[in-house]
């Protein structure tokens, strides 16, 4: 805020303000009226700012991306290995889409594309790892319980069946193998968990 100098502004209001003073103390019904046009002008400019907000819309890509990071990514425990997938083909066509749209741009929006992108492969990681970690536990579950079924395969009862095949053929090496094209982990830590004995 600028600063004034005192003096003038001090010599402005001895010299006019009884002036001032008079001309409002006569004028006192049109003062109220104008104060009350002045009120509702600036009420209304008001109202159609946030009337504007309102109506401003988010672009379809930030509104997704806000439901993935607010309400997906909070509760991936709850959800099947179905929706998991599902989640991670529209991550993976977004990207993709990113990409596109990076090759087709000129190169400084390139930096907003990378990040973008930077966004949208955090969500994609923690879906994958997710989906990893889930597919693994349940694989665990089964072997140690076979009898038992599985509510997070549903829809996806092949694997199942083919687990329990490998397991009925007690080939550890094809478990092995299967396992950890599955579920992305170490041969160590499926060794371990799994009990697997190699001939």
């Amino acid at each position: 805020m600028a600063k004034l100098p005192v003096k003038p502004v001090a010599n402005f209001a001895i010299k006019h303000g009884p002036t001032v003073a008079k001309i409002i103390s006569d004028n006192q019904h049109h003062i109220k009226n104008g104060m009350d046009i002045l009120s509702d002008f600036v009420e209304s400019k008001r109202m159609q700012k946030e009337q504007k907000a309102a109506e401003r819309t988010v672009p379809y890509m930030e509104q997704h991306y806000k439901l993935y990071n607010d309400e997906i990514l909070p509760s991936l425990d709850t959800y099947l290995r179905s929706e998991l997938l599902s989640f991670r083909v529209d991550v993976q066509k977004i990207l993709e889409q990113i990409d596109v749209e990076k090759k087709k741009d000129a190169k400084p929006k390139a930096v907003f594309h990378n990040k973008k992108s930077k966004k949208w492969q955090q969500v994609f990681t923690q879906i994958e790892g997710k989906l990893n970690a889930k597919d693994y536990e349940e694989y665990l579950r089964l072997y140690h319980t076979s009898d038992s079924e599985s509510v997070y395969f549903k829809d996806h009862e092949q694997n199942i069946a083919t687990f329990k095949k490998l397991l009925a053929e007690n080939d550890s090496d094809k478990i092995l193998v299967y396992l950890s094209k599955q579920t992305n982990m170490s041969s160590e830590d499926i060794t371990r968990d799994f009990f697997l004995e190699f001939s």
